[in-house]
């Protein structure tokens, strides 16, 4: 059985189209495989940079390179773990300052979308920080 043969501007058009599908199939497949490796790269980054795996690094960090006895190391950790949240108590003070600075310039139809957006990021710092 013989192909019907076609003119010579149907064949390059149905190659075209082919060609044409083939990069939109390409491009939607890397597409897709960049957003997953983009939201495994930045959980990965989360979970290695959460504050327990920094301070913990960080003492043993300095009892190696200081020789610290485990009871400077406990202090050490203290002292990290206090400092952190001094400057998480001073962030959150100047977060909230900026927050109302937006609150006095938004008219009434946008204040309920800004306090939305609000409490999403809120969401995912509370999610962040665990």
């Amino acid at each position: 059985m013989q192909l019907p043969k076609w003119p010579g501007k149907s064949r390059a058009a149905v190659y075209l189209l082919l060609i044409f599908l083939c990069g939109v199939v390409s491009g939607a497949l890397a597409t897709n495989l960049w957003t997953n490796w983009e939201r495994e790269r930045d959980s990965r980054v989360a979970r290695a940079t959460s504050p327990g795996t920094r301070t913990r690094r960080t003492v043993e960090r300095f009892t190696r390179d200081l020789h610290l006895t485990p009871e400077q190391a406990q202090q050490l950790t203290v002292i990290l773990d206090e400092t952190r949240q001094q400057y998480r108590s001073q962030e959150d003070a100047t977060r909230e300052q900026a927050r109302n600075r937006v609150r006095e310039i938004l008219s009434d139809e946008q204040k309920p979308q800004y306090e939305e957006i609000v409490r999403r990021n809120d969401k995912r710092r509370r999610q962040n920080r665990q």
